[in-house]
């Protein structure tokens, strides 16, 4: 994103001693932009924000959740004990234990769980970093579709090709794939295309798009 603009100035007993930059974009209903600040055009990598689109992706393809259990699958969730026992729940569905997960091991990513888990002297897990509902719900997705499970993190694999068809469809734009700290592609967008697509979700009405939407809207703990 090349060219940010002030959106602050940090101001000391009347001396501006520094400015927050970055950009922002607004659509019309139709879509199109209707007022923008910055570079709203360059390719960025939303990364976690891409979350509800690539848990689109997977309805599409076949996942199959319940609505709590589908909000994990969009969070970058505090890793709190429900959290955890959610991620194994997805597993379950399809005769899976955290030891498929092909996420990094992390602490959770909430204050008070990662204090709590270094206070029991626990290790780093794969089922405490933030992005394991999304990995979980990708073999869930892999096993519904018959898929192999032990490259599902290539960018190459079925399901992760699918997944970027489906953000290419929601942004009107090609994505470009590279690697998210969690170990899943991370795939680009600009800042309207990202709305874009966050727009044709949060106003869905049926189809796989309202059951995301309704999935993050009725269980907003599980998306954390």
């Amino acid at each position: 994103m090349p060219a940010p603009v002030p959106f602050a100035e940090i101001i000391r007993s009347d001396f501006v001693e520094g400015h927050h930059y970055g950009s922002a974009v607004s659509l019309a209903a139709d879509g199109t932009v209707s007022w923008s600040l910055g570079d709203v055009d360059s390719p960025i990598l939303p990364r976690s924000s891409n979350k509800p689109v690539q848990a689109l992706a997977m309805v599409i393809l076949g996942l199959d959740l319940p609505p709590d259990l589908l909000a994990l699958a969009c969070a970058s969730h505090s890793g709190e004990a429900f959290h955890q026992e959610g991620v194994r729940r997805i597993l379950a569905t399809v005769g899976l234990d955290e030891s498929a997960l092909g996420n990094i091991e992390d602490y959770p990513f909430g204050v008070e769980a990662r204090e709590e888990a270094l206070r029991r002297g626990e290790p780093k897990t794969r089922l405490a970093m933030n992005c394991s509902g999304k990995h979980a719900a990708m073999l869930a997705t892999c096993v519904a579709a018959g898929w192999p499970l032990e490259d599902y993190l290539d960018p190459k694999h079925p399901l992760q090709e699918g997944i970027q068809e489906v953000l290419e469809a929601c942004t009107g734009e090609t994505a470009y794939a590279t690697v998210d700290g969690c170990g899943a592609p991370a795939l680009s967008t600009s800042l309207t295309g990202l709305a874009r697509a966050f727009s044709m979700i949060g106003s869905a009405v049926d189809g796989p798009a309202a059951r995301v939407a309704e999935a993050i809207r009725s269980h907003p703990e599980y998306v954390s």
